[in-house]
């Protein structure tokens, strides 16, 4: 009888919370497919509220000038979207899907390349924003550290401009 309640939680908690190892197995080997990131949104709930996930978007653009956006390339951040995981083994995946294009050439004109950059071991909100007792919130140390690695990786794979 506990085998069956075990099976039925685990069930749950695949297909009401959308894990994030059930997400990751749609994901390619690199983390950055645009097609696979599309199918896994539309399996998946978000963890974050729609607030949040604005809130992340905009202090991650704000630290792309002072970071990433210094670069060959302007960024456009257009979504975030976070999975629990179902095992002890990590805490959840959140991917963040964006626009890169050239300094100089704008959204508008192209050429853009969509990319995902996925990061592990994140629970949601709290671990992805630091919130002072004043009100003041920035992008998590680990998180702001493992978005820069994914998109350094990106921008390494990308075309010649």
């Amino acid at each position: 009888m506990r085998a069956n309640g075990f099976w039925a939680g685990l069930m749950l908690c695949v297909l009401g919370t959308g894990c994030s190892a059930e997400a990751g197995e749609l994901a390619p080997d690199n983390g950055h497919d645009t097609e696979a990131a599309q199918s896994e949104e539309a399996l998946s709930s978000n963890i974050l509220t729609k607030k949040q996930a604005s809130t992340v978007l905009d202090l991650i653009d704000d630290i792309c000038g002072d970071s990433w956006c210094e670069g060959d390339h302007n960024f456009h951040f257009e979504r975030i979207q976070c999975w629990r995981a179902c095992s002890g083994e990590r805490a959840g995946t959140c991917q963040v899907t964006f626009r890169i294009f050239p300094h100089d050439t704008d959204l508008d004109t192209g050429p853009t390349y969509v990319r995902t950059c996925k990061t592990l071991g994140f629970a949601g909100f709290s671990s992805l924003v630091d919130t002072a007792a004043n009100g003041y919130q920035s992008l998590h140390w680990d998180y702001y550290d493992a978005l820069s690695a994914c998109i350094s990786e990106v921008e390494d794979e990308l075309p010649p401009s």
